[in-house]
């Protein structure tokens, strides 16, 4: 059973062999080049909810948290309604040549850690200000007091 079972598979999947050409290379083998031809299905994805951030496991194995590390979850739907009613009528629970649409893509930014990210800038803007500013006042009545001495030992007055 399992040996026709693979056979039938394999028979379904390999692609049909061409006559002998000399245009193809030896080494490549005599498989048609026919999938160059054939269009890929489009979809189209809408995002329903935020973007987060991929688990360290889903970061090595999954797509699409390679690019940002992390991740949106999508709704796609086929753009051909022909493509969608075809692929809800499939009889077998999984076809090996059936094509699933995604439900994550990759994202660059995740709202919360990005809010978090502002906060940290924000307040260290607010520190250096803050240190800039204490900084001139202090110099400034140091000069002034530096000044009033050097013009009251001039004049004479006692300090």
């Amino acid at each position: 059973m399992t040996r026709s079972c693979n056979a039938s598979i394999l028979g379904k999947r390999a692609p049909p062999f061409a006559q002998h050409d000399e245009s193809i290379p030896n080494h490549l083998g005599n498989y048609t080049h026919s999938h160059e031809d054939v269009a890929e299905p489009t979809y189209s994805c809408t995002p329903i909810g935020e973007c987060d951030v991929c688990t360290p496991f889903e970061k090595k194995s999954a797509p699409y948290c390679q690019e940002y590390g992390n991740k949106e979850r999508v709704r796609c739907e086929w753009d051909d309604p022909d493509m969608a009613e075809n692929l809800r009528n499939q009889t077998t629970l999984y076809d090996f040549d059936a094509i699933s649409l995604p439900s994550f893509r990759g994202c660059p930014h995740v709202k919360r850690i990005e809010h978090w990210r502002f906060i940290k800038f924000e307040t260290l803007n607010v520190l250096v200000a803050v240190s800039a500013v204490s900084i001139v006042l202090w110099r400034r009545r140091k000069l002034a007091r530096e000044q009033y001495q050097r013009l009251a030992q001039r004049i004479g007055v006692p300090v």
